[in-house]
């Protein structure tokens, strides 16, 4: 059994890594060769019933999307709300199902709609007529990192965007009896918020009781993940089997009630009860990953109870992940399944734990270094990160949150679902004990060394070295440890790709619309703009510029520069800042203030392992506007050169016109801004690959359509992130060796969006035929 469910989720997880999903006719072909080889090889008919299962389901999802094509138009609809509203700062979220219009051309499936200061919060089972601007499915591109497509995709949200305030929302009706549980949830959610006035403990106990997160403080996520205690504010299978040990031990009280032990169907009452209650507690909290993993383990022992009959536990946990591999087409490409399954796994592998308590508190402190060991390569992959403190972290938190605050959680929902708003439920003394909680928790997280940046490896070197240590735990041989322990060793410690002597790569990262690009030498590392932040407070450093660095093995950055000082291009310097040591700083003149810092001027030089660096722009004197003043880099090596200029507008070109400007590769001013890209600029620098940074479907329509032909008159061919993700360039050691990759056409997937944009991951260059190849100047 347990061989066959590796199988079927080997063939369910090789879905995951195709660029295109195979068409109808060869899933069939797949499918019959699955039935003729069962009786033969039913390993191998796992594998294809896996791959084309997930497949075929992966493709009736992909199906509703909502079209690029149609990105950014306003649609009239009645809606229905059918989730638990979240307060953000300044919005609301709301997921909503459309009602009317139906048919072809009408969104068919979730949309998750902001709506901007909104005076009312509306609760599931209310109708309203909205109208929506509907955005496409997007993310952004990076090779790697989290991925907001595919998350999107997994919450079956077929368009995002923003309610319109002209004409403004009306409720239409409201039918309480509509969604039941996500009317419970928001109840439970608000009662939480009013007694504890939408403080970050608030934020936490909606997670804890409702599954609802949205409203924890970025400031505490991190604490939670440098701690490695994320795990324990998510309803996870810890929080759904309490529940369900909680409602057998009240059934084994009531069955000592007089005239109720004689009762001859108990065993199978007892098992229904458990599984109904397991099954309205799962769903009240959210329906996660690793909470319906416990509830699928929960309903095969109470089915086989109820039945007499007895499976041993690591058979229960593979039928469990067979279930939610045939019902989620999608369950296999979460990290919340493998960690969830891995981790009760290796748990079930240390159940022995001998006689008396001594021996179960060795146990226990024996299972958090084995979790951190045995879950290294699946955080390493999915987090980039490994928490060093974890193991006694969580020697604290677990028995705090198991025996204090999720049965007090328990209770205040229990109390809050039949008593809105009972003075009984115990929210406030619950916000007071996590209060005392969050200091120690966020100091924990930023002691020196809490936490370990992983290098991005292959992923096969990362899959080899999962097996080795599962095969260590379970077949205790030395040669096997060892072996388990080198490949460990490979993914913690090893480095990424790092350029070779006298070579060096330019990387401009897709952060919407905003600028965060990365220079690395052999041993140094240059960022040049952080990316935007958001309303609401949020930064693409961190979620796009620190994974990546961390992903790239940088541990330090040597020199930061930050042009000026506009959001799109400065957001993310705090963040960075906290993230990683930052030795040098250089910023543009509207950011130099009173001279605490070093401002960038034009002549400034140095030399990094061959490769020379020198600001053009600005003169030490420039008095101007922030775009006009900003930092503008060249970077120059054996193989060729590259242009950074940030938001220059005309006069700075014409400045910079006037000085040997020509390169191989440019970043295109102002992100293809019809302010920038004068024609005697675009002559002078003479680039064969220009990189516009610029977010898909931005309100502004960049990079213009008449920039991008002015710069492709020349030769010059022209990328944008939006379209191509992320844009690595390299340099080699030799005259003309310059090779550019976009992450949409190197790690392309089956999810990824096909907008239909003008500008495509093409040939750089004026003779090259694909991505891959040369972009030197002709």
């Amino acid at each position: 059994m347990l061989r066959l469910v590796l199988c079927c989720c080997a063939g369910a997880g090789a879905v995951q890594f195709l660029p295109e999903l195979p068409a109808a006719p060869v899933l069939l072909l797949i499918a019959l060769i699955a039935a003729a080889a069962w009786p033969h090889s039913r390993g191998l008919a796992a594998v294809c019933l896996g791959f084309a299962w997930t497949a075929h389901g992966a493709g009736q999802l992909l199906a509703r999307d909502w079209p690029c094509a149609r990105d950014r138009e306003d649609l009239p609809l009645t809606v229905r709300v059918v989730a638990p509203a979240v307060a953000r700062d300044g919005h609301v979220e709301l997921e909503l199902r459309v009602l009317e219009p139906r048919g072809p051309g009408a969104p068919q499936g979730r949309l998750r709609l902001s709506w901007y200061d909104a005076p009312v919060l509306p609760r599931p089972g209310q109708d309203w007529r909205v109208t929506a601007r509907l955005r496409c499915r997007s993310g952004f591109a990076n090779g790697g990192g989290s991925d907001r497509e595919l998350d999107l995709l997994r919450q079956r949200i077929v368009a995002t965007g923003y309610l319109r305030t002209d004409p403004p929302p009306e409720l239409l009706v409201e039918r309480p009896w509509r969604h039941p549980v996500e009317r419970l949830r928001s109840r439970v959610a608000t009662d939480i918020d009013r007694v504890l006035a939408g403080g970050p403990s608030a934020g936490v106990l909606q997670g804890l009781a409702v599954g609802l997160r949205g409203a924890i403080p970025g400031e505490l996520w991190e604490a939670f993940a440098a701690t490695g205690t994320a795990h324990l504010i998510a309803i996870s299978g810890l929080h759904v089997t309490a529940f369900a040990l909680v409602v057998l031990i009240l059934l084994r009280a009531a069955w000592r009630l007089p005239g109720c032990g004689a009762l001859r169907w108990r065993v199978g009452l007892e098992s229904a009860l458990v599984l109904v209650a397991t099954a309205g507690y799962t769903l009240l909290a959210g329906a996660s990953l690793p909470a319906l993993r416990t509830l699928a383990m929960v309903a095969i022992v109470t089915g086989l109870r109820a039945l007499r009959r007895t499976s041993i536990a690591p058979r229960t946990l593979a039928l469990a992940a067979l279930v939610l591999v045939a019902g989620d087409p999608l369950a296999v490409s979460s990290a919340g399944f493998w960690l969830s399954f891995v981790a009760t796994w290796a748990l079930l592998a240390l159940a022995d734990a001998g006689q008396g308590w001594p021996a179960r508190l060795v146990t226990f402190a024996r299972a958090q270094w084995t979790l951190l060991i045995v879950l290294a390569p699946v955080l390493a992959v999915a987090f980039g990160r490994l928490s060093l403190v974890a193991p006694l972290a969580n020697a604290v938190a677990i028995p705090v949150f198991s025996f204090l605050l999720l049965p007090a959680t328990l209770a205040g929902t229990a109390f809050a679902l039949v008593a809105p708003g009972s003075p009984a439920a115990p929210w406030g003394s619950l916000g007071k004990l996590l209060d005392q909680v969050w200091p120690w928790l966020i100091w924990a997280g930023q002691l020196p060394g809490a936490t370990w940046a992983t290098a991005r490896q292959p992923l096969p070197v990362v899959a080899l070295a999962g097996l080795a240590i599962a095969l260590a735990l379970v077949l205790p041989q030395r040669g096997l440890r060892i072996a388990a322990a080198a490949m460990l060793l490979a993914v913690i410690c090893g480095r990424g790709p790092q350029p070779g002597p006298g070579t060096w790569t330019l990387a401009v990262l897709d952060v919407g619309q905003g600028l965060a690009a990365v220079v690395r030498t052999g041993q140094h590392t240059l960022v040049f703009d952080t990316g935007p932040r958001w309303r609401g407070g949020g930064t693409a450093a961190r979620t796009v510029l620190v994974p990546w660095l961390r992903a790239a093995g940088v541990r330090r950055i040597d020199r930061l520069v930050v042009s000026h000082g506009d959001a799109d291009h400065a957001g993310g310097v705090a963040t960075l800042q906290q993230a990683l040591p930052v030795a040098q700083l250089s910023v543009g003149p509207d950011l130099a203030g009173a001279g605490t810092v070093a401002r960038c001027s034009a002549g400034q030089q140095w030399d990094w392992d061959g490769v020379h660096f020198r600001f053009l722009h600005p003169p030490g004197d420039f008095v101007g506007s922030d775009n006009e003043g900003s930092c503008v880099l060249a970077v120059t090596g054996s193989a060729g050169s590259a242009l950074l200029l940030a938001d220059a507008e005309r006069a700075a070109e014409m400045s910079l016109s006037r000085q040997q400007i020509a390169a191989d590769v440019v970043l295109l001013p102002h992100h293809g801004s019809r302010s920038s890209s004068t024609p005697v600029l675009v002559q002078a620098v003479g680039a064969g690959l220009g990189i516009a940074s610029a977010g898909f479907g931005n309100q502004w329509g960049l990079p213009h359509a008449e920039v991008v032909a002015r710069w492709r008159a020349t030769g010059t061919t022209v990328l944008t992130t939006a379209s191509s993700g992320a844009v690595s360039v390299h340099f080699g050691a030799r005259p003309g060796e310059i090779r550019a990759t976009s992450a949409r056409s190197s790690s392309r997937r089956w999810w990824q969006r096909r907008d239909g944009a003008r500008y495509h991951a093409v040939a750089c260059g004026k003779s090259s035929s694909s991505v891959d190849r040369s972009c030197g100047r002709s």
